[in-house]
């Protein structure tokens, strides 16, 4: 099967592009928390987890302990199935066990990043409203403000530190001798299609949306493809991102090692990870790949990698340049996957295509070939399907459960399309079966007609010495109707201090059709706009370039 499993084959005479099939392991009936439990129970000591900075430990049996317990507690307070349950918590011990808890009790988690503030928590729980809230020490008040303001009544629970008078996850992780047997758990009562967990959408075009994520899909859109009970996961994401909680689902799934960093990530405490614990499969985020690349010795990045089987780099556009860097660093590895690109949708809980890393083939310039399972459609603007090399919006079918929107039908409708679900994202495949996108549909802008994609221009500017990031948008123009612009982060360095707006005119003039020139002006930024996660907002940049003139 390996041998085939790279393929995407095209139907020309549907006009759809399907990645290579694979058997479920499984069933239909299946959800999340029965499929961890009857896992951990066939490993009962083997170490699954460890906390970087304190290096506590959890064996299998432990992990079921702890969350077992916790699932009771957490419906003897009067939470049922359905509730939402919400984290808004860093990486800490008992953080995978909330997750699991959640999973037997068949309360979808919805967890937001622990860095956010509390307007930003406000909006993002204003629709889901949960019930009950994990929430860190240094976090408490601000979560007081959200219940205050949406007139939530919602129990609290502290992961990390401690309060008079409020419950601390330690005081419902204990041990009780009543648990019984999975069967005494809502979960055993659900379907596979109900949700498991809600994630936020990138949030690119406003207000960031609940995605429903069901049992089926996270059981079967594994992370990592060549991932063993042996092998040993890391991942920075906490379990606001899609990659957060596959990392953590797949660990379980697979009773394999997840070191748990519980300290923001820096390139030096990334290698220093890697190489202490051996780590084998991560999951890490473009702006995380530039940071390495372009702030760490080659020679010393390369030597701790050594015991990397996959680094899988996703979340957002991993400009050209920095591939070509990590490829180099990771060269020497020619008998593992090594590194690769992901591209996924929280939608469907996963990959849509995958460039790199054996079995699937890698071409530059691309988003590679289909994931397992999927199939893709691209789509004109009268809604007529296209063929291979015909640019248009890219239309992508799971064939497991998506329920939509939380509360959102309106979103929602316009997000599906029959079987299909809209990625926004434009694109085409070529005549080997790989996918290229070339931007989002509503950030493409027209200068005297011409239709302009921002990243074509930024994959040119990122490969100057001295741009650490940049950022390609439209200033609007009376005659022109938009002028293509770009703000630049510089590197830290003497590059970046000799980088001057002319120097970056030279470059587009020189590698670019006449088009794409920037005639609405370079200008540099200390950083640059993004959602709450982590996205670049690119309609907001003339706005925030009009500020700066002003």
């Amino acid at each position: 099967m390996a041998a085939n499993l790279g393929g995407t084959v095209y139907n020309a005479a549907e006009k759809i592009w399907c990645g290579p099939k694979c058997k479920e392991i499984y069933s239909r009936d299946m959800t999340v928390g029965e499929a961890i439990v009857m896992q951990l129970r066939r490993t009962p000591q083997k170490v699954i987890q460890i906390i970087e900075s304190t290096g506590e430990t959890l064996t299998a049996q432990e992990f079921l302990n702890y969350s077992m317990a916790l699932a009771k507690n957490t419906l003897e307070m009067g939470v049922d199935a359905g509730d939402i349950v919400g984290v808004y918590a860093k990486h800490s011990l008992h953080l995978g066990t909330v997750m699991l808890a959640a999973f037997l009790c068949g309360t979808p988690v919805h967890g937001v990043f622990h860095g956010f503030e509390k307007d930003t928590i406000t909006k993002l729980y204003e629709t889901t409203r949960p019930k009950l809230i994990f929430c860190d020490e240094e976090n408490y008040n601000k979560v007081l403000y959200v219940m205050e303001t949406l007139k939530l009544n919602a129990k609290i629970v502290l992961m990390t530190g401690s309060l008079k008078g409020i419950l601390n996850i330690k005081d419902l992780v204990t041990y009780r001798k009543d648990i019984g047997d999975i069967s005494s758990f809502p979960c055993t009562k659900l379907s596979s299609a109900d949700t498991a967990a809600i994630l936020c959408s990138s949030g690119t075009t406003g207000t960031p949306k609940g995605v429903m994520c069901s049992h089926q899909s996270m059981l079967h859109n594994l992370l990592y493809l060549t991932a063993t009970m042996d092998s040993v996961l890391m991942c920075f994401s906490t379990m606001y991102w899609a990659s957060g909680v596959m990392n953590l689902v797949q660990s379980l799934l697979y009773s394999t090692l997840r070191i748990v960093p519980d300290r923001a990530y820096s390139p030096e405490y990334f290698l220093e990870l890697v190489e202490r614990y051996k780590v084998t499969h991560i999951f890490a985020t473009g702006a995380q790949m530039a940071d390495l690349v372009l702030n760490t010795d080659k020679e010393k990045a390369r030597s701790a990698l050594r015991s990397i089987d996959t680094l899988m780099a996703g979340g957002a556009k991993v400009p050209q340049a920095i591939q070509e860097q990590m490829f180099e660093i990771l060269g020497d590895n020619t008998k593992r996957p090594g590194f690769t690109i992901g591209y996924g949708l929280s939608e469907i809980m996963g990959g849509v295509s995958l460039n790199g890393g054996y079995p699937f083939e890698f071409k530059p310039d691309s988003e590679g070939k289909l994931w397992i399972n999927r199939e893709a459609c691209i789509v004109g603007e009268n809604g007529q399907r296209l063929g291979p090399n015909e640019t248009g919006e890219v239309y992508v079918h799971s064939p497991y459960t998506w329920m939509g929107y939380y509360k959102n039908p309106e979103a929602t409708d316009q997000a599906k399309h029959g079987k299909w679900i809209r990625t926004g994202d434009v694109g085409y495949f070529d005549s080997e079966g790989f996918l290229h996108l070339i931007g989002r549909a509503k950030e493409m802008f027209k200068w005297k007609n011409f239709q302009i994609c921002p990243q074509p221009i930024e994959e040119v500017l990122q490969r100057i010495p001295g741009v650490a990031e940049v950022c390609v948008f439209p200033i609007p123009d009376l005659v022109a109707e938009n002028l293509a612009a770009c703000a630049i982060v510089r590197t830290k360095d003497v590059e970046g201090n000799q980088l001057t707006a002319q120097m970056v005119n030279e470059v587009i003039e020189r590698e670019m059709d006449s088009f794409y020139h920037l005639r609405g002006g370079v200008y540099f930024v200390d950083a640059l706009p993004r959602t709450d996660t982590g996205k670049v907002q690119r309609l907001k940049m003339s706005q925030i370039i009009g500020e700066i003139d002003r």
